[in-house]
């Protein structure tokens, strides 16, 4: 028989290493963060959506650096909050227990070393709407998004002004 000291040190382990792979806002790279920025910007300018939203769980992170630009690709759950819209960035908006829940699915490809945008997608529909088909409708929007070519390229600047001398 196991003591109450043994037992709850094993459910603060169990509690320990299953937050440690929950991915939380505070670890987005700038870029990411960017990315998310435009998203919710995006989703509180829809005519429908009447309330603040706030991110309650991020399923999806993948940011890939390329020659033609930075790819950001996130997904990730909203929850309807008990702010107007227009006060969503607000951080003492309490989340509305039986409100609407939107799933968000978004990639984006800025241009290198830049915040032009190349190319997106944003899709915000309601939870419940995110079956097999929307889901691979979107994954294969993503890779269009990702194949976008920019104009730039790494070293190009230090290249150029290097011939000039």
């Amino acid at each position: 028989m196991k003591t109450p000291a043994t037992q709850w040190w094993l459910i603060s382990v169990f509690l320990l290493v299953s937050s440690e792979g929950e991915i939380t806002t505070d670890d987005f790279s700038e870029t990411q963060s960017k990315a998310l920025r435009l998203i919710m910007e995006h989703f509180h300018n829809k005519d429908h959506i009447r309330s603040g939203f706030k991110v309650t769980e991020i399923m999806k992170t993948v940011e890939i650096d390329y020659g033609s630009g930075t790819f950001v690709n996130l997904e990730f759950a909203l929850k309807q909050t008990t702010c107007p819209k227009r006060h969503w960035t607000n951080t003492d908006c309490e989340l509305v227990k039986p409100g609407r829940i939107f799933n968000c699915f978004a990639c984006f490809k800025f241009d290198y070393g830049s915040d032009k945008i190349l190319s997106q997608l944003i899709d915000c529909v309601g939870a419940h709407q995110v079956d097999a088909k929307r889901t691979s409708r979107r994954i294969q929007s993503c890779k269009e998004v990702e194949q976008k070519k920019g104009s730039k390229k790494p070293g190009t600047y230090s290249f150029l002004t290097s011939q000039t001398v």
